[in-house]
């Protein structure tokens, strides 16, 4: 919604259980389809497919974020290779899924020594002024990636990492196309610790978080299957080590080592999305893995991160899923921050919107915030 707009409450289910009968089956091995989760205590329907991208702007999407601020927005961007652009999704559109907007990065990504390699995004209120802004994550180092042996592909990749917070534009107009330069970005390089011995170096990363505050990210390892057992291979977590919104833009960040958690049913990580609540991390795997979610003992705590389940299944066979989050758009106003959507990095463009719908039935109300702002 645009700024200023009044802002209507919307309810959300926060249940920090999964219901006792998940757990029986899951320790019967016999857990199939999609269950609960702590955000949506009923589970989710099938995923459907609402609208597709009307354009083949966006050949590789290889994450999305939904706005806050900007009502029936979904944001998105390129793979490697391609140009350094932010575009908005509009499902207010007539049809909806049409590109509205794009946000040039060439200013600041022409001065890092490298071409960025954007895989997932994110967002969060800005760590430098007022706002909201979109997250862009520069993280993915094929160089780096962990082999079936448990070793780098190259020990001499000299990968730099960058996290790029840009200030959200406002998005008025739904029926055109408007060509915006990204203004005052915020950006840090994040540096690995790097001893030459795993755990303590590089890795390659497709998801990234950050808490809603912007004083922190998250980066999770996409990571091949150890030794060919996909089911027992660790993912890596790492965070940034100082407060996002107490450092200069252009800081270099260490990162530190926060957890590891195996690969979901086996399948390697390649996208992620944080509940503004710091409760949950949604997941998307590869190839027909499907989304996971993560449960935080501590909200934001990554230190108590465990898994909980499956919450949908690839039953529609999207190729290449990269890219998931959690719906604030409000264009169905009982699944704000509840609903999931996924967008495919099929290569092509014009791909399908996914959504995935929270049962709604039996809610007990846990906790309220608005749409338009984050808690």
């Amino acid at each position: 919604m645009a700024a200023g707009r009044d802002l209507s409450t919307m309810t959300v289910t926060l249940a920090f259980k999964a219901r006792l009968a998940f757990v029986v089956f899951a320790a019967l091995g016999l857990v199939g389809g999609v269950r609960a989760s702590v955000v949506c205590e009923n589970g989710y329907e099938d995923p459907v497919n609402v609208a597709y991208v009307r354009s083949r702007k966006v050949a590789e999407a290889s994450g999305i974020v939904s706005s806050v601020a900007n009502e029936g927005i979904l944001w998105t961007h390129e793979d490697s290779g391609k140009h350094s652009r932010l575009y908005a999704i509009s499902l207010l559109s007539d049809p909806p899924g049409e590109i509205v907007a794009r946000v040039d990065l060439d200013e600041y990504t022409d001065r890092h020594e490298q071409s960025p390699d954007f895989e997932d995004i994110a967002l969060s209120r800005c760590p430098h002024r007022e706002g909201y802004c979109l997250w862009a994550g520069d993280i993915g180092d094929n160089c780096a990636r962990l082999q079936s042996n448990g070793q780098p592909w190259s020990r001499d990749c000299g990968g730099r990492f960058y996290l790029m917070a840009v200030p959200e534009p406002r998005i008025e107009d739904h029926g055109g196309y408007e060509k915006l330069d990204a203004e005052d970005v915020f950006e840090v390089e994040v540096e690995y610790p790097d001893t030459g011995e795993y755990p303590d170096i590089p890795m390659d990363s497709e998801a990234m978080v950050v808490s809603p505050d912007g004083s922190k990210a998250w980066l999770i390892e996409k990571r091949h299957g150890l030794h060919w057992d996909y089911h027992h291979t660790p993912a890596r977590i790492y965070e940034t080590s100082q407060n996002l919104t107490s450092v200069p833009s252009r800081a270099k960040i260490p990162l530190r080592l926060v957890n590891t958690i195996y690969n979901p049913n086996g399948w390697k990580i390649t996208g992620a999305d944080l509940h503004p609540t710091g409760e949950e991390m949604i997941v998307r795997t590869g190839d027909d893995g499907g989304s996971y979610a993560y449960a935080f003992d501590k909200p934001f705590d990554f230190s108590t991160i465990r898994f909980e389940e499956k919450v949908a299944s690839n039953v529609l066979h999207q190729p290449q899923p990269e890219a998931v989050a959690y719906d604030f758009t409000n264009v169905e106003g009982q699944q704000v921050g509840r609903a999931i959507w996924h967008i495919s990095e099929q290569g092509e463009g014009n791909q399908p919107l996914e959504y995935v719908r929270c049962k709604t039935s039996g809610y007990q109300v846990r906790g309220t915030y608005r749409t338009g702002e984050l808690p």
